[in-house]
């Protein structure tokens, strides 16, 4: 049976009236979005794009503009020596900080994850280092770290053992920054993995315990996985800050000339990032300045890109965004 003309054309004008609402809809929602897309391109993607561009240059801020030199900047740097001494401090500072930072956080996650009296308390205490400046939080360590009139050096005095020079001792200063940003990030991190425990499901570990699995069976098979995500996050923002280490560092190692003189001792704490603030503000060299810091500034964002990538591959064996109830009942639909 045919429809009637009428019917046609008020079905017509229902679609052009959902067309028009759809229409006013979308642009109304890229007016929201346009002055953060406008202020991406201002403020991110056109400096990127320039800084590529003084890559090719050299330019000690003081000649009136820069002076293109070709591929100079990055033949150097494949050939600058300092370069494996700077990214082997920054591994170094992985290898306490983010491990540190992971594994207690997990802990003190663990221990207020139980609702009791008194731990909202002890999660605003551990979290409140995080909200601090990083400038501040290193000049207040940097003194408790001080071999003569330091808190620190005080409590192995009173044991009766001498204390370490922490930071003017290079097997030390790096691991003691790092144990500094532990510190004060380790709230950020049990914060994270406190939402991340909640959301383990109380039924897949009641099921574990009537298998006959003890506490570290289900911690291991039940809980980490459910948590997977979150460790993953927590990994990958982690590496991407510590390979950005730099305020720490200032606070901690340089004297009253500021950046410049920081780095020390023996340039055992002297970063990527404080290598380039080096470079840029670095005249004597005949390659220093803008232009080889802009090349060093992309080698470390292509570092940083491809280790996150490789995180990002790697994930897939061991993170899971799923239930594992859903995963057994997937497996065996496979089979």
């Amino acid at each position: 049976m045919s429809s009637t003309p009428g019917r046609t054309h008020s079905g017509r004008a229902a679609s052009r009236r959902s067309a028009s609402l759809s229409t006013r809809r979308s642009r109304t929602a890229l007016l929201f979005v346009l002055p953060q897309v406008v202020g991406l391109i201002a403020f991110t993607g056109v400096p990127l794009v320039a800084s590529l561009g003084y890559s090719f240059t050299h330019w000690d801020l003081v000649a009136p503009a820069p002076t293109f030199v070709g591929l100079d900047n990055w033949a150097h740097l494949l050939s600058d020596d300092r370069i494996p001494a700077v990214l082997w401090n920054t591994v170094r500072f992985i290898l306490v900080g983010t491990t540190s930072l992971l594994v207690f956080s997990l802990i003190a996650a663990l221990l207020t994850f139980t609702p009791r009296r008194g731990v909202a308390l002890y999660r605003a205490a551990l979290f409140l280092p995080y909200v601090l400046s990083q400038i501040a939080v290193g000049v207040v360590w940097r003194w408790m770290f001080n071999t003569n009139s330091g808190p620190i050096a005080g409590i192995w005095e009173f044991f009766g053992g001498d204390s370490p020079d922490w930071l003017l001792d290079p097997a030390t200063a790096m691991p003691s920054i790092a144990l500094v940003t532990t510190w004060q990030t380790i709230g950020y991190g049990m914060t994270l993995y406190v939402s991340a425990l909640q959301g383990v499901p109380a039924s897949l570990l009641e099921a574990a315990t009537i298998d006959g699995a003890n506490r570290w069976q289900r911690f291991r098979h039940v809980t980490v996985p459910m948590i997977s995500p979150t460790v993953f996050f927590l990994t990958v923002t982690s590496l991407i800050g510590a390979f950005q280490l730099f305020d720490p560092v200032v606070a901690m190692t340089s004297a009253s000339a500021g950046p410049a003189t920081a780095g020390g001792p023996s340039n055992s704490t002297r970063t990527i990032v404080l290598y380039m603030y080096n470079q840029m503000f670095n005249y004597s060299e005949r390659i220093s300045g803008l232009g080889y810091a802009a090349a060093l500034a992309w080698m470390l964002a292509l570092i940083i890109f491809l280790i996150t990538a490789a995180q990002f591959a790697l994930s897939r064996r061991w993170v899971h965004y799923d239930d594992p109830v859903v995963r057994a009942s997937r497996k065996r639909a496979r089979a």
